[in-house]
């Protein structure tokens, strides 16, 4: 009896010594040879609508669109937030700030800086969201491939699709395209400084782009450049 005993209990005695079977997590084998274990990117979801998922690509370099529907990877739905800006342009400097305009209250800005040029300087608007995008350096394109300091004889405005800047743009001329009511382009006149636009003859020998200046559509048809 005490032989038999000793038989069954040597087996027993094993299988406790070997204990339960460990779970290995499958991010285990990154983490043990010394690399971060890649998390994918989350699938954009589907709009309730039915309509097509829209893929945001963040700016990196290169020219910088400007378009009817935003600037970029930035569009009427992007919110004024910092982090958020920050993740569409990763490579710049993004910063929050304050604007002084005319003599009312500063008005909070954020602004865009990347290999020591300021792309971009975005402004809040009353609802909390974007209320513009001004850009007046680097490698800009507009929505036809316009450049900054491209004269206006070149970019086939009329002077009927142009008005008089007001505030920031006093003494400029602000043209719009009827495809893009969006995107005002800034023109500067050397040496203007009556008002009002000024005739076409000065505008073909000394109109200049400056700026542009993107508004979502909603307050694009109110807002002064």
């Amino acid at each position: 009896m005490t032989l038999r005993l000793a038989l069954l209990a040597a087996p027993l005695a094993l299988l406790a010594a070997c204990g339960p079977a460990e779970k290995t997590p499958a991010s285990s084998s990154g983490q043990s040879s010394g690399q971060p274990a890649v998390q994918a990117a989350p699938e954009a979801a589907k709009p309730a609508d039915g309509s097509a998922v829209i893929k945001i690509t963040p700016y990196v370099g290169g020219p910088l669109q400007v378009a009817a529907a935003g600037v970029g990877p930035i569009t009427a739905a992007t919110a004024f937030d910092q982090p958020t800006i920050q993740a569409l342009f990763p490579k710049a400097q993004v910063k929050a700030a304050f604007i002084h305009v005319g003599d009312g209250p500063p008005g909070p800005i954020i602004t865009v800086e990347q290999d020591n040029v300021p792309l971009l300087e975005i402004g809040k608007g009353a609802d909390g969201g974007i209320a513009e995008i001004r850009l007046a350096a680097g490698d800009v394109r507009g929505p036809k491939g316009e450049s900054l300091l491209a004269k206006w004889a070149a970019l086939g405005f009329t002077r009927d699709q142009c008005r008089a800047g007001e505030g920031r743009t006093v003494n400029q001329t602000i043209c719009v395209r009827p495809e893009a009511p969006t995107v005002s382009y800034v023109f500067g006149v050397p040496g203007w400084t009556k008002g009002g636009v000024p005739d076409e003859a000065t505008l073909k020998a000394k109109g200049q782009l400056n700026e542009f200046v993107w508004r979502p559509a909603e307050t694009a048809q109110v807002g002064a450049a």
